[in-house]
């Protein structure tokens, strides 16, 4: 190949090159970094991971039909009468979710809450669980939707995932299995409407 034509595919290639750069949002060369923009702190700032998009419903939604008189508008129900139950609705009333919760038969009280706070891992005297959402005050703990407890420092459960839609809870938490815990968890957000009934 002449020399012309060596520097003629050299500079079709720094086009390409060039070109390639522009069209992905980066015109930083090899080996460097480009310029922090937006003050001092824009190099080392990152910003809080977003929640991971609602993608799979649990495998065991039960698909129960929702209960007369539970509210309108996109919220969580959670039925106390056994077995007990938790459906998410959507604000047309269509029902994204459903499947068996365990909390106590007489707490807390029916009626309508708010989501107030959501934690990925949570835990109480000698117990942890994860995908905790916060919707009501207890006596002496803040009551949510969270994964069956396990016992500190184990894999042990409290209770089975069997027992789930029996009242076999002690503190008013209502317990989920993990995927339905962890769907809720995403759904849910600070303010979302929670109708308890019995």
């Amino acid at each position: 190949m002449s020399r012309t034509g060596a520097r003629r595919t050299t500079s079709v290639l720094a086009v390409v090159v060039a070109l390639a750069a522009v069209l992905s949002g980066t015109t930083a060369q090899a080996g460097t970094s480009p310029a922090p923009s937006g003050g001092s702190h824009a190099a080392t700032a990152r910003p809080a991971p977003p929640k991971p998009p609602v993608a799979v419903v649990p495998k065991n939604a039960g698909h129960r039909p929702l209960p007369a008189h539970s509210g309108t508008g996109r919220r969580i129900v959670y039925s106390e009468k056994t077995p007990q139950h938790v459906w998410l609705v959507e604000a047309d009333g269509t029902i994204t979710a459903d499947y068996a919760g365990s909390g106590r038969a007489d707490w807390p009280m029916p009626g309508t809450y708010h989501v107030f706070s959501q934690s990925r891992y949570s835990s109480a005297t000698g117990l942890t669980f994860a995908y905790m959402t916060r919707f009501a005050h207890g006596r002496h703990a803040n009551i949510g939707f969270h994964t069956i407890p396990r016992y500190n420092g184990s894999h042990r459960l409290t209770h089975p995932v069997s027992a789930l839609g029996l009242p076999v809870g002690h503190g008013g938490c209502v317990h989920l299995i993990d995927a339905g815990a962890a769907f809720l968890y995403r759904w849910a957000r600070i303010g979302t409407t929670v109708v308890v009934l019995r």
